[in-house]
């Protein structure tokens, strides 16, 4: 279960109709994740493209473009002004920090795997902040 608004403040997932108008934290985080190994998914074809000059590697870099902005769609309908972007930018910096996490665990840096889960959690409050996700709007049920 996730943690949303700090420690302590958990909600239960239960069944519901409309899961974005209700703020449904669920669909959220699986929509931040979505679009964190999106953002990662276009380094990596970009990444491959560079290395290799396949014109392949840049339609797979536009294809992880269109899925990323599907789902990024699907969650930000009244998202306002630079905000729709700047979750993108997030969401790329938190890719990044999970990746980064995953390598420092690696070599058996606990400490900085620790300091780095407390900026991916600061990305991830940012991206519901942006989202207007209060105590007071946010759905406890969910259909997952």
């Amino acid at each position: 279960m996730l943690v949303v608004q700090g420690k302590g403040k958990m909600f239960r997932k239960e069944k519901i109709k409309d899961k974005i108008n209700e703020k449904d934290v669920g669909l959220l985080e699986d929509a931040f994740t979505c679009l964190c190994a999106s953002t990662c998914d276009e380094w990596h074809c970009l990444g491959n493209y560079i290395s290799t000059e396949n014109e392949k590697e840049l339609k797979n870099l536009e294809e992880a473009r269109r899925f990323r902005t599907f789902i990024a769609d699907l969650i930000t309908p009244d998202v306002k002004n630079q905000n729709w972007c700047r979750i993108k930018h997030i969401c790329e910096k938190a890719g990044t920090c999970k990746e980064l996490i995953t390598r420092y665990l690696s070599m058996g840096d606990l400490e900085t795997a620790k300091k780095l889960a407390e900026e991916y959690k600061k990305l991830y409050l940012e991206y519901i902040n942006i989202l207007e996700v209060t105590e007071e709007n946010i759905s406890n049920k969910s259909s997952a």
